[in-house]
C-alpha cells in the first residue's frame, strides 16, 4: 500500500443551492496563492470569470490571469480529469499542484468522491484530499430540514464554510452552528463573508490529528454524536448520525477488510462516509482508510504515525444506523481474529 505522494490532491467543493459556492470559488481564484490550480465546474455552473480576465483558451479550458485553468465538465468527469492531466504532462498547460471541482447546488457528492476514490485511470493521478460545504446562515436551518442533500452535504465534510452570517442574528448563527455540529461534529467551520477568505484556510495542509479525521476527544470505546434518542431531533437530522468507534489494540487487516466490505454491503446507501486511521498489526505506520457509501479507496500506509496515539480511531456518517449495531459488529469482527498484516 504505497503512499500516492505524487498524485494531484483534489478538493470537492459543494453546497446547497444559493450557499455561495460561486461566490467563494470567485473569490478564491482571484488570489494568488490559487495561482497553480485547476477548477472543475459542471455544465450548469454559472462561475463569472469575465471579471477575472481570461487571457487564451484551449479546448474546453481557459486560462485566467490569476493563472488558474478553468475547465467545464461537458461530459464525463473521468475523461475531464484524465484530459487535464495528458495536457499536463505534454506540456500544453501549465504544471498544476492541486485541482477544485465544484458541484451543482441539488449534487449528491457520493457520485463524485466515487470517481476520485475508485477510478482506475484515475488512481495515480489524484488523490482524494478533502471535501468542502458551503452553508448558508440565512438558509441552513429550513434547508436541513426540508432537504436530505442539504444535509447531507454537510454531514460528509472535511471544512465547512459558513457565509451569509451578515445577513443573521447572533442567535441564528449559534443555531446554524449547534446544528453542524450535531451534523458533522469533526468538521472545522470557518466563516466567509461575501466570499472573501483565505486560502489557507481552506487547502493548507491539515494538522494530522484533523487530516486523519480523528479527535483527541474520541476517548474509548464509542461515541454517537447527534444521534438522540428523540424522534424529533433525529427527523430534523433526516437520521444522519455520526458514530466514533476506538479500538486500543492492533487488528487484523483481513478482519477487519471483510467487516467494512459486509458493512458496505449490507448498509451501502446509508453509509455516507467513512474515516479513519487504522494500527493494523506488522505494520509499522497507520493505514489510513476513506469510505462513500459502497466504494472504499485504497488503503494507504503512511510511514510514521502522526502523534502518539496509537489507537484505531474511525468516523463514520451513516443514516439510519444504530450506533451500537456498528459498535458491536465491530468488536466482534476484531475480537478473536488472526492478528495478519494486509
Amino acid at each position: 500500500m504505497p503512499e500516492a505522494d505524487r498524485a494531484v490532491p483534489a478538493t470537492l467543493i459543494t453546497g446547497f443551492l444559493g450557499s455561495g459556492k460561486t461566490t467563494l470559488l470567485n473569490g478564491l481564484l482571484a488570489h494568488p496563492g490559487m495561482a497553480d490550480t485547476a477548477v472543475i465546474v459542471n455544465e450548469f455552473g454559472e462561475i463569472g470569470l469575465d471579471h477575472l480576465l481570461i487571457e487564451t483558451a484551449f479546448e474546453d479550458a481557459v486560462l485566467l490571469k490569476s493563472g488558474c485553468i478553468c475547465c467545464t465538465v461537458r461530459g464525463d468527469l473521468v475523461d475531464t480529469l484524465a484530459g487535464l492531466a495528458a495536457r499536463r504532462q505534454s506540456g500544453a498547460i501549465a504544471p498544476f499542484s492541486r485541482v477544485v471541482i465544484e458541484t451543482t447546488g441539488l449534487a449528491d457528492p457520493a457520485p463524485i468522491l466515487h470517481t476520485l476514490m475508485a477510478e482506475p485511470a484515475l488512481a495515480p493521478l489524484y488523490r482524494l484530499d478533502r471535501v468542502v460545504t458551503t452553508v448558508d446562515a440565512a438558509n441552513a436551518l429550513a434547508q436541513f430540514d426540508a432537504h436530505f442533500e442539504a444535509a447531507k452535504q454537510a454531514a460528509v465534510a472535511d471544512r465547512i464554510v459558513l457565509t451569509k452570517t451578515d445577513l443573521v442574528t447572533a442567535p441564528v448563527a449559534a443555531q446554524v452552528m449547534a446544528r453542524l455540529a450535531a451534523l458533522n461534529p469533526d468538521a472545522p467551520v470557518v466563516v466567509a463573508i461575501q466570499g472573501r477568505i483565505e486560502p489557507d484556510a481552506l487547502f493548507a495542509p491539515a494538522p494530522p490529528r484533523d487530516r486523519l479525521a480523528v479527535t483527541a476527544a474520541l476517548g474509548h470505546g464509542h461515541h454517537d454524536h447527534g444521534h438522540a434518542d428523540d424522534a424529533a431531533h433525529l427527523a430534523h437530522h433526516h437520521g444522519i448520525s455520526t458514530v466514533a468507534l476506538v479500538h486500543d489494540a492492533p487488528v487484523s487487516w483481513p478482519a477487519l477488510s471483510a467487516w467494512l466490505g459486509a458493512v458496505a454491503s449490507l448498509k451501502g446507501p446509508d453509509l455516507l462516509r467513512v474515516k479513519g486511521i487504522v494500527n493494523v498489526a506488522g505494520r509499522a505506520g497507520p493505514v489510513v482508510i476513506h469510505g462513500v457509501q459502497h466504494v472504499f479507496h485504497p488503503p494507504v500506509e503512511r510511514a510514521r504515525w502522526p502523534d502518539g496515539d496509537r489507537r484505531t480511531r474511525m468516523i463514520f456518517i451513516t443514516r439510519n444506523i444504530a450506533a451500537s449495531t456498528l459498535a458491536k459488529s465491530f468488536a466482534a469482527a476484531v475480537a478473536d481474529a488472526n492478528e495478519t498484516p494486509p
